[in-house]
Parts: structure tokens; C-alpha cells; sequence
């Protein structure tokens, strides 16, 4: 009995100790990043005109129909600058356009005593989806 104990044991540490040298189950590589590195989220205030730009990890994406600007309640049309929309079929929001790697864009905020607020939305490939995020300017 007590060999068979002595086996098992063995085993089992074997195992901990391969996976861990050939990251067979790395936690690593199962981590989702949180919203701030998955996405890297910057400002750029120029006189009134200001440009976000999203530099999106590989293995994540955004979705164009998420992102949305707001100055006070009223939604602010922006410009896209740089990113290339890719046609993608979602289990939730159907066919949209998601973007990978880089999203740019500009929009004037003329109305200084009202707060404005960005909003998006992505997910990872790996099939978890962030919740709106929300960035106040």
C-alpha cells in the first residue's frame, strides 16, 4: 500500500513539475488582461479638439458600435483617424465591425463647462468580454 501511495505521489509531482517547465497548464497563457492593457487607452487634447487612440493587444479586439462620445447627454459625432473596421459575426451583437490593433479617433469638445465621456466595449479571443468601459475627459 504504502508503494502505491509512493507512486501516486510521484506521479502527480511529475506532472506539476512538467507542466510547469513546458506551460502545459500555464496560468499565463490562460490570463486575461485587464480592460486598461487589452486595450491601452490614451487622450490627446489639442486646443478643443481631442483624439483618443486604443492600442489594441494581439488577441483582443473592439467593437466599432461600442465606442460612443458624450459631452454632458448629447452624443458627439468623431472621426475616425486610424483603424480598419473588419466585417465579424458575434454571438451577441450579430454581424458588426470589430477593430484589431489600433483605433484613432477625433472629435471637438467646444463646450468646456460639461463633462465628456468616451465609452467602449471589447472582448478577448479567448471568449471573455469586457464590460463597457467608461473614461471620463
Amino acid at each position: 500500500m504504502k508503494k502505491i501511495l509512493f507512486i501516486i505521489i510521484a506521479v502527480i509531482s511529475s506532472i506539476e513539475i512538467l507542466a510547469d517547465q513546458n506551460n502545459l497548464f500555464s496560468k499565463k497563457n490562460n490570463q486575461i488582461l485587464p480592460a486598461e492593457e487589452a486595450f491601452g487607452f490614451n487622450l490627446k487634447k489639442i486646443n478643443q479638439n481631442i483624439i483618443a487612440t486604443w492600442e489594441i493587444k494581439d488577441g483582443n479586439y473592439l467593437y466599432l458600435q461600442s465606442v460612443l462620445v458624450k459631452i454632458g447627454d448629447n452624443e458627439v459625432k468623431y472621426k475616425v483617424i486610424k483603424g480598419d473596421a473588419l466585417d465579424y459575426k458575434d454571438e451577441f451583437f450579430g454581424e458588426t465591425e470589430i477593430i484589431k490593433n489600433i483605433l484613432e479617433i477625433e472629435f471637438k469638445n467646444d463646450v468646456l463647462d460639461m463633462e465628456a465621456k468616451i465609452y467602449y466595449q471589447g472582448c478577448s479571443e479567448k471568449g471573455f468580454c469586457y464590460p463597457v468601459q467608461e473614461v471620463k475627459i
